[in-house]
């Protein structure tokens, strides 16, 4: 069977996209996955950090049909941080924004629920601010006060190490930042960050 021209073309164009794509990806992770020390603060727009979550969880996402909302004011100061080290913040922050959204979809299979992630950016007086927010399964009362302990998880076992937040509350905090949890029943949570703005 001969396969037309422009078959030929539109297969070759999807290929070199794809192509692009993973390495656009690779070279991502490269950089996300360079090491950085404390001493190497930077002023920093923190949207972008924010951004590039989801050059490598966009897909995934939309896979799972899980709409995200980016809220971002651009025209924030700069903070002072490290651009791969608050990414990874985000990176946790959103997963667990993911994993909690699945695990309330498979109690839901019948019930309409509209999945969605939030990130909202804004200024709050000499502090910036970025909140987190799902509609998932919540975080249990109980547990709120040693969601950052290290090793401490509410997953089943084989699917989390209860590293993530711990290790984000600590990059956080490197930075002068703060971190809480604003979570109500099965309704969903809030993770709120907030970093001082950097001297000018």
């Amino acid at each position: 069977m001969k396969v037309s021209e422009e078959v030929v073309k539109k297969v070759c164009n999807e290929v070199i996209s794809q192509v692009e794509r993973a390495s656009s990806i690779i070279n991502h992770l490269r950089e996300f996955g360079r090491k950085s020390e404390v001493d190497e603060l930077d002023k920093i727009d923190i949207n972008k950090p924010i951004r590039d979550v989801f050059t490598l969880l966009g897909q995934q996402l939309r896979v799972r049909e899980i709409e995200v909302k980016l809220e971002l004011d651009d025209n924030l100061p700069p903070i002072l941080g490290v651009p791969n080290r608050l990414e990874q913040v985000f990176l946790n922050l959103v997963m667990n924004a993911r994993d909690a959204i699945l695990e309330k979809k498979e109690i839901m299979v019948n019930g309409d629920f509209h999945p969605c992630i939030t990130i909202r950016s804004y200024c709050e007086g000499d502090k910036i601010v970025v909140d987190v927010i799902d509609n998932g399964i919540g975080i249990p009362e109980e547990v709120k006060d040693r969601i950052f302990e290290p090793f401490f998880t509410t997953k089943e076992v084989g699917k989390g190490t209860g590293l993530g937040l711990s290790i984000s509350y600590g990059i956080v905090k490197d930075y002068g930042g703060s971190i809480q949890i604003e979570s109500t029943g099965k309704e969903g949570t809030t993770f709120r960050i907030t970093f001082p703005v950097a001297d000018k």
